[in-house]
Parts: C-alpha cells; sequence; structure tokens
C-alpha cells in the first residue's frame, strides 16, 4: 500500500513542479497543490524516520580486571545513574531525607542502596562523599523510604571507605595513574603493572574495596595502557 501512496504523492509534486514557474501554475499551486506538497513532506519525513538504523550503544564487550590499591581511585569524581553500593565507611556526616543522622557509640556505619543515581567523589586523603538519590537506602539495618507522594529519597554520607562494592557501575572513560597490581583481558596473560597509567573506555561492571585492595571488573571497549592502545579481539 505504501509504495502507491508514494507513487501518488510523487506524481502530485511533480506536476507542482511543472506549473510552478507559470502564473496559471502559480494560482494552481496556491489554491490546491500547496497542502498536498506539506502531506508529501510530512509522510516522507516519517518514511525516513522509519528507516533510522537502530540505536548504536558503547562496544563494551570485551573482558577486563584491574587489581591494584585503592590509591589509584583518590581525586576520582564519578557520576553515575542506578548503581547499587554496599559498603562500610567511617563517617563523618550524613544526611538523609534532609535529617542529619547521628550513630551513637560508633563512627563505622554499613550503608547500602539499590538504585542510585548522583556523584561520588574520593577526594586525595581517600575520603569518600556520596550524594544522590534512591528508591530507598538502608543504614545499619534501618531502610529509609521516600515522604508520602515522593518517589526517591535524597542523602548523602562522607566518610572514609573500610569496604564498598559497586555494581552496574558505567563510566564513559576512567582515567588511573601509578596503577601497581595486575590487568587480566580476556585471551591474555595478566600483565603485571608497577606504576603505570591506564585509561578505560566505556566500562561496565563492578568496582570494589576491601581493605586497601580495589578490584574493577567488567567489560569495556578499549584499554590504553601507558599511552598504547591493547588491541582486543571479540572471541
Amino acid at each position: 500500500m505504501n509504495w502507491k501512496i508514494t507513487l501518488t504523492l510523487f506524481i502530485i509534486v511533480a506536476v507542482a513542479a511543472l506549473l510552478f514557474f507559470s502564473n496559471q501554475g502559480k494560482d494552481l499551486k496556491q489554491k490546491y497543490l500547496d497542502k498536498y506538497i506539506t502531506i508529501a513532506g510530512n509522510f516522507f519525513k516519517g518514511v525516513t524516520g522509519k528507516l533510522k538504523g537502530p540505536r548504536t550503544y558503547p562496544n563494551n564487550t570485551f573482558e577486563a580486571t584491574i587489581t591494584s590499591t585503592s590509591d589509584i581511585f583518590k581525586g576520582q569524581n564519578f557520576d553515575i545513574e542506578n548503581i547499587g553500593f554496599n559498603g562500610k565507611l567511617e563517617y563523618n556526616t550524613i544526611t538523609i531525607g534532609g535529617q542529619n543522622i547521628n550513630v551513637k557509640d560508633n563512627n563505622e556505619v554499613e550503608f547500602n542502596t539499590d538504585s542510585m543515581t548522583g556523584t561520588i567523589m574520593i577526594d586525595t586523603d581517600n575520603v569518600m562523599r556520596i550524594s544522590g538519590q534512591s528508591t530507598s537506602v538502608e543504614l545499619n539495618g534501618i531502610v529509609f523510604s521516600p515522604k508520602t507522594g515522593e518517589k526517591t529519597v535524597e542523602f548523602s554520607l562522607v566518610g572514609k571507605p573500610v569496604e564498598y562494592t559497586m555494581t552496574n557501575f558505567y563510566k564513559e572513560k576512567i582515567t588511573l595513574s601509578g596503577v601497581s597490581g595486575l590487568l587480566t583481558l580476556k585471551d591474555w596473560s595478566p600483565l603485571t603493572l608497577k606504576g603505570d597509567s591506564l585509561e578505560i573506555t566505556n566500562f561496565l561492571g563492578t568496582v570494589e574495596q576491601t581493605d586497601s585492595s580495589l578490584t574493577i571488573t567488567g567489560k569495556v571497549e578499549k584499554v590504553r595502557l601507558n599511552n598504547v592502545d591493547l588491541l582486543l579481539s571479540k572471541g
């Protein structure tokens, strides 16, 4: 059916073009054809839209694991969306739902959320600043839910991480320096790193710190070691 409509519209546009330069043609165009030309334009626009290919996503298909010390994350700033965060921190300040929270007799807290969107910053003293919103958060086993009529609860937490895990963590580019440890890529033997620089493109996976050890594992598009691209092949 579409080809018949297309042929008809082509004929209308062709006739309009032939008549355009004559006086009678101009009158005819204004009186009858303008609205059909508009319809034709909208139709072709719709067809063109339907012919567009599927939306492309980052080609993060290569498996990679980096194991190093937690110091490599000092000075990092991450904008994150819908990640899971489960951790234990020696806290300085905690705010949940606009209320300051104080934990008596212990400055170490467990903080968990399954769907956080916001910002995580780690300063040069390894102090982590977490701020954002989630459908719920859990602090030392107590669950905080959104207020009535709201969909999310806002929170912020500042403290030194003892241990944590971030899941579904996406970052377009991670740049690390002074990396000592191991870099493991699919189908490669582990590479020993000693104060090296790394640039990871389109990372999606898990970041885990236990004591002073940090492990980054997931899928990437590209890894650059000391300004040299490591050639990865699909397999």
